[in-house]
């Protein structure tokens, strides 16, 4: 199951520390195809998931992942997740189809402003991926 463990909260006035663990559940999904057909450059993948932390919903995610480099079939995706109405932005490179990979934490607003740190994504079947946000102070 899913934990969140570490200090996430405003009243320090700190940024986040430790680690928040959410499953995500993708809802929307869809491929942008711009320019030659199939895969190319700007092409696009634009998704929302839900999130949940022990079966209960906790927020939602928006991401779009930009196709950077069809030599390397890598992208560059920009997101966010909101969770309990704050926000954490992540933002980085990814290649292929890994089963974990990472993103740099870039920043975030109420009980997250001022985070940073790594969120590692593992892929999940059935659309479904474990995020676990790791705050570094």
């Amino acid at each position: 199951g899913a934990l969140a463990v570490g200090s996430v909260g405003p009243a320090t006035g700190e940024p986040p520390t430790g680690t928040v663990s959410v499953r995500s559940t993708n809802t929307e999904q869809r491929f942008v195809d711009v320019g030659r057909p199939g895969f190319s450059l700007g092409d696009a993948f634009v998704f929302t998931s839900r999130l949940t932390q022990h079966g209960e919903r906790v927020g939602h995610t928006g991401v779009v992942c930009t196709i950077v480099s069809r030599a390397r079939e890598e992208s560059q995706c920009v997101g966010t997740a909101k969770i309990h109405g704050s926000q954490i932005a992540i933002q980085g490179l990814t290649a292929g189809e890994p089963q974990s990979f990472e993103f740099p934490i870039t920043g975030g607003t109420g009980a997250y402003e001022g985070a940073q740190g790594t969120l590692v994504v593992t892929e999940l079947p059935g659309d479904k991926e474990q995020l676990t946000f790791h705050f570094s102070s």
